[in-house]
C-alpha cells in the first residue's frame, strides 16, 4: 500500500493483492522503519459502524477507516477511488483519496500483474 502526503492531502494506492487481503481481513498495514528506531505506520481499516471515512494520527500511526459498505462497493466495481474532505478547523480540510493502483507507463520493465491495468486506459502518463 503506497502513501503519498502533500500539503493537506493523503493518498493511498492499493494493488490487487492488497484489496484481496483487505476484503479478507478488513485491515491492511504498512510500516516504514527509520535509523533511530522510530516507526511510521499507516493502516486502512474497514468499519461496518462508520457512516463516513475517518482519519486519526497518533504515536506515529496514521489510521484511515472506511465504512464497510462503501469499501465493498469500491472493491466490487470498476470504481477507481474513494474520496472525501474532512474539516480540520480554520476553514481547512484534509483531502483523503484511496485508489486502486495503476501501473506506471514510464516503467515498461515493471511486473504489472498486481496492478489494475484494465482500469488504466485513461490513466496519466506517469505514476
Amino acid at each position: 500500500m503506497k502513501i503519498r502526503c502533500e500539503q493537506n492531502s493523503i493518498r493511498l494506492r492499493l494493488r490487487k493483492s492488497e484489496i484481496v487481503q483487505l476484503r479478507a481481513e478488513n485491515w491492511l498495514e504498512t510500516t516504514m522503519h527509520f535509523p533511530d528506531g522510530q516507526v511510521f505506520a499507516w493502516e486502512l481499516i474497514l468499519d461496518e459502524n462508520l457512516q463516513d471515512i475517518a482519519v486519526q494520527f497518533e504515536n506515529g500511526r496514521l489510521c484511515l477507516k472506511i465504512p464497510g459498505a462503501m469499501a465493498q462497493n469500491w472493491m466490487d466495481t470498476e470504481a477507481v477511488s474513494l474520496e472525501c474532505f474532512i474539516p480540520v478547523g480554520d476553514g481547512h480540510a484534509l483531502h483523503v483519496l484511496v485508489e486502486k493502483d495503476f501501473p506506471c507507463k514510464d516503467r515498461p520493465e515493471e511486473d504489472k500483474s498486481d496492478f489494475f491495468t484494465e482500469l488504466a486506459a485513461d490513466a496519466p502518463l506517469n505514476c
